[in-house]
């Protein structure tokens, strides 16, 4: 391998001030088609950069809809990171940015070295296929230095970058994970849903196939989850349940050993998971699309009020999750399955879904059990018994 370089004397003066109106400098490669050592301004790195986000495409990503493994960047903190940086107070520093240079082979990992010392941004776009410089973190620092830059064009420091050869998209998402989960908890439906997408595609675990199940209900048109499960994580109070926990309640419903009686049956196990869900929206209508009730308020009067319905919490699914193994598990015995699998879903329309009963003003029995998967024990049971022996939870 063959490369000009300069040395960080050479790279850097003092901070903020870039030598001889270089953009990017190759300080050196530190390890033969792997790893090396780089600086760039802010006007280089929004030439270059691409940031491999969820809602945006990613042409390498495998994922039927090309979505990227990284949270959307908080707009709230680009321009609290731009104002630091244009403070340049001795104690105001650039930090490291990990780049993956998306480039296989000897020839193409030389030739992007030798253009990048060379300072040639333009050959660079020209020769390579965008994206060719992906930020693996940093995504905010990087985006609060652009931000400075175009608020103040004097503001134009060398920035150190480390630039890593090789990786594809999978090795690229879980050196991601690895280093985040490292520094800060991503939310674990992120992390989940990329791994379903991208890092163990094409494994056959039955921990990957829970996943496909659960991005299978979020994503199908023929769902009744789809659109409404959070899938990175976020704080979203119209989508309360997060692809963590369909994921978690898939794998109540679907363990190893009911997969593979229904394989055995010729079934469609995504139908199937499809099928039972569509049958407690239909049981369970009025919870399940949050409709609007009736109450009599101290005055007598009659009002109209919007409850607080627990079917989609997630001790709800979770609770109706594992109560669909029972009840694929008895259709399966069953001389018609749909008949069986309709017959049982369909006794829930009697279950009152409601958090407390505002009518009556008083506790709601059904929904006597705590949140999350914390209660998940209790309103499965209250469901086993009303649907297997129709007994009706008693108040306590």
């Amino acid at each position: 391998m063959t490369t000009t370089s300069v040395t960080p004397a050479e790279a850097f003066s003092t901070f903020g001030t870039p030598l001889q109106g270089r953009d990017i400098a190759l300080l050196g490669v530190l390890d033969p088609y792997n790893e090396a050592s780089a600086a760039m301004t802010p006007a280089a790195m929004k030439r270059l950069f691409f940031i491999s986000n969820f809602e945006d495409t990613d042409p390498e990503s495998p994922a039927l809809d090309r979505h990227g493994y990284q949270r959307q960047p908080m707009s709230d903190r680009i321009p609290k990171i731009r104002d630091y940086y244009l403070k340049r107070e001795p104690a105001t520093r650039t930090t490291p940015i990990i780049l993956s240079v998306r480039l296989k082979g000897e020839a193409a990992i030389d030739r992007f070295l030798e253009l990048f010392a060379a300072g040639d941004i333009d050959r660079i776009l020209s020769e390579f296929d965008e994206p060719v410089l992906s930020v693996v973190d940093g995504q905010h620092r990087y985006l609060g230095l652009v931000r400075a830059w175009e608020k103040d064009s004097s503001f134009c420091p060398l920035v150190p970058v480390s630039l890593y050869f090789g990786l594809d998209f999978n090795q690229e998402a879980t050196f991601f994970d690895v280093i985040n989960t490292e520094q800060k908890k991503l939310p674990k439906a992120l992390i989940e849903i990329t791994k379903a997408d991208a890092v163990e595609l094409g494994f056959t675990t039955h921990a990957q196939r829970i996943r496909l199940i659960a991005t299978m209900l979020a994503r199908h048109e023929d769902s009744v989850w789809h659109g409404q499960v959070n899938l990175t994580g976020a704080r979203d109070p119209n989508k309360p349940v997060t692809f963590e926990g369909l994921r978690r309640s898939s794998a109540s419903m679907f363990p190893s050993e009911l997969l593979g009686r229904l394989e055995a049956a010729d079934r469609d196990v995504d139908g199937v998971a499809r099928t039972y869900w569509g049958l407690v929206a239909e049981a369970c209508a009025e919870a399940w699309t949050g409709e609007t009730r009736v109450r009599i308020n101290e005055d007598g009067e009659e009002v109209e009020y919007a409850p607080k319905y627990r079917i989609k919490e997630l001790v709800g699914v979770a609770s109706l999750a594992k109560l669909g193994k029972d009840i694929i598990s008895s259709a399966l015995e069953a001389p018609n399955f749909e008949e069986r699998m309709r017959s049982l879903v369909s006794s829930l329309g009697a279950v009152d879904w409601e958090k407390v009963n505002l009518e009556n003003n008083e506790r709601n029995p059904w929904m006597a059990s705590q949140a999350g998967f914390a209660g998940q024990a209790d309103l499965y049971k209250t469901l086993y018994s009303w649907v297997y022996s129709n007994k009706k939870p008693q108040v306590q």
